[in-house]
């Protein structure tokens, strides 16, 4: 009994210096790796005419994914747009108006002038000459008069446009926004509404992610502090279930400035109880990379 538990001793101890040769170095930390994720929703109220979107396509920055119906928007700009024009109609046409009292004041400027010609002449009495002054003078007093009404009538319609041609802006601002333009190039994530549907201000669509370069949210604990850098380049294993026991070379981005406790997704007690610091790392995606993927990092 002794010789039998003595060889299975052996034995089990050989196989336990087996597996831990052929495990490797052990790992510096270890995390998941996530993506910026942008939620892209709707600017505008109404039924989506078109929508151009599916899990996983490859959309670029600034495509046209879609657009909302706007019909009632252009029938409202168009009444505000009418509103003006009724407006623009009723500006008086100040220099056909003023143009008759000048004339008028000239003529009566010319006659005063000649008959006070006259009047040096004794050709003329000056009861004349008087009553030539005072209508000239009437007719100066009734331009100056017509001149500010006119400037207080145009000045009065022109304000009165502005804010409908605010509301225009506002209203064509509203029909620019119905179409769905993609923020940034990526994957489509998540598909939340489909054509036809009623979008709504506020609404989201979909989600959109660039998988191009994945972030690596590692937690380190304070004692490894003094073996980070921003900017530092580390190695990055995925697990061959994953990805084919690849490795690949990633860069530190962001060190947390203040300690955490270790994330709910460490099941232990005694690991939930410490505290750790949380790493950013961004390595580049050939394809193999998923969102949510385990990773280890070797500093």
């Amino acid at each position: 009994m002794n010789r039998y538990f003595s060889t299975g001793a052996v034995a089990v101890g050989a196989a336990c210096i087996a597996v831990s040769c052929s495990r490797g170095p052990v790992p510096d930390a270890y995390g998941n790796f996530e993506a910026v994720e942008v939620v892209v929703s709707a600017d505008c109220n109404g039924k989506l005419l078109e929508f151009n979107v599916d899990e996983g396509y490859k959309l670029h920055r600034g495509e046209i994914v879609g657009w909302v119906d706007t019909a009632q928007l252009v029938l409202q700009r168009n009444q505000l747009r009418a509103e003006i024009a009724v407006l623009r109609a009723q500006l008086p046409e100040t220099e056909k108006q003023l143009d008759v009292v000048r004339e008028q004041l000239a003529k009566t400027e010319h006659e005063l002038a000649r008959f006070r010609a006259l009047a040096e002449a004794d050709a003329s009495t000056a009861q004349q000459v008087d009553n030539l002054a005072y209508d000239a003078d009437v007719l100066r007093k009734q331009l100056s008069a017509e001149e500010s009404n006119l400037d207080i009538q145009t000045r009065t319609l022109l304000a009165r446009m502005e804010p409908l041609r605010q509301q225009i802006l506002q209203v064509q601002d509203r029909i620019d926004n119905a179409y769905v333009v993609n923020p940034v190039a990526g994957t489509v994530l998540a598909k939340y509404a489909e054509q036809h549907e009623l979008a709504a201000v506020g609404k989201p669509l979909y989600k959109v992610a660039n998988l191009d370069t994945l972030i690596l949210r590692a937690y380190i604990g304070e004692p490894q502090l003094a073996s980070v850098r921003l900017g530092q380049q580390v190695r990055v294993k995925v697990d061959s279930t994953y990805a084919g026991n690849a490795e690949f070379t990633g860069r530190i981005g962001w060190i947390a400035d203040k300690a955490e406790f270790t994330p709910k997704v460490i099941q232990t007690r005694d690991e939930r109880a410490n505290l750790v610091y949380a790493l950013k790392i961004y390595v580049a995606n050939p394809g193999s990379l998923k969102i949510g993927m385990p990773a280890e990092v070797y500093f």
